[in-house]
């Protein structure tokens, strides 16, 4: 028997302020399923471990995760896209069902209570944007849903990047969800370009967890589609006002703000709602465009230009209040040093 020791660092350093309960990392719930069949000791509080498990998925985070490692006394192993998208763990850890219990308070609470996995890996886009092919290739079938579903939960939240990409397989996971009369959320936004009309009464016969189904609009290029998926969606029985929301990525690439608005005014137009996904942070106006929008109520009591939680426009530098003449002289004496 050894002793391993398992640091989370995204929850280990997670902001205080950020809503909803920590998220549990599924390699480091499969590495404990992996040491506990084995019999070692294994958990976050471990003295004096014989080897220490660092994973980091957000790449905020990388500082931390070096501090850990340099702190680390005895065997180390480190993974996560926070830190390389080269980590994979071996297959015998990968297909392991998840330990839940390396996170009490997911067994616990109402927000929780769900099965966490992938039934298949990699998407056959190549968006600029996303690592995903990078990381993880081309699409293929990964894992049933039974074999890292845990029968104490009712639900089952799916991590799959485009999990429409396989029709048959889409079917043959839900079907056994269907079955099985559990909820379903599909945390990532669904391709809306492979979506159809089979696909849409699936939909409808599905359960979601939180009542949503998720889709994307990454690009206004796909307007005509979206608009069609919407109406698709609704002639199979689904309330699109309430029940359909599409994550808009805002801030990539240059693309002007302008655009990130329209795309949120038109989904409302269409009957669906939007879910701003800002770029890197984003900037203010960027930020203030996902508060209006990600919450309904601001979103449905009026237009954008009208949200009072607008971020204040920056205080004019001493050079900004000077006239152009006296705007000019400064630029000379600074060019004269």
């Amino acid at each position: 028997m050894i002793r391993v020791k398992l640091i989370d660092i995204d929850n280990k350093y997670r902001e205080s302020k950020r809503r909803g309960i920590p998220f549990p990392n599924l390699a480091l719930m499969k590495l404990s399923a992996y040491h506990k069949a084995r019999g070692d000791l294994v958990g976050f509080e471990i003295e004096n471990p014989d080897i220490t498990h660092i994973s980091c998925i957000f790449t905020k985070n990388r500082l931390y995760a070096i501090k850990e490692c340099c702190d680390v006394k005895g065997g180390i192993s480190f993974g996560g896209s926070g830190l390389s998208l080269d980590f994979d763990l071996p297959p015998q850890i990968e297909f392991m069902k998840p330990d839940y219990d390396l996170y009490p308070h997911w067994l616990t609470d109402k927000k929780g209570q769900t099965s966490i996995g992938f039934s298949s890996r990699g998407c056959p886009r190549r968006c600029g944007f996303c690592l995903v092919h990078e990381k993880e290739g081309h699409f293929r079938r990964h894992q049933h849903i039974r074999e890292f579903h845990d029968n104490r939960f009712k639900a089952v939240t799916l991590l799959d990047n485009n999990i429409l990409a396989d029709k048959e397989w889409f079917f043959e996971q839900t079907d056994w969800i269907i079955d099985h009369k559990l909820k379903l959320d599909i945390s990532q936004g669904m391709d809306i370009r492979l979506l159809t009309d089979e696909i849409a009464e699936q939909l409808h016969r599905i359960k979601f967890i939180d009542q949503q189904m998720r889709f994307a609009w990454d690009t206004l290029e796909l307007e005509p589609v979206v608009k069609a998926g919407i109406e698709m969606l609704r002639d199979h029985g689904i309330n699109t006002k309430r029940n359909v929301s599409f994550f808009v990525l805002s801030g990539w690439n240059d693309v002007p703000f302008c655009k990130d608005v329209y795309r949120c005014n038109r989904l409302k137009e269409f009957g669906a709602l939007p879910y701003v996904m800002p770029w890197k942070g984003g900037t203010p106006m960027i930020r203030a465009l996902a508060r209006w929008a990600n919450r309904v109520r601001p979103f449905k009591a009026g237009p954008f230009y009208r949200y009072e939680r607008m971020p204040r426009p920056p205080a004019p530098s001493p050079q900004q209040e000077q006239d152009p003449e006296q705007q000019q002289e400064t630029r000379r004496r600074d060019e004269q040093g």
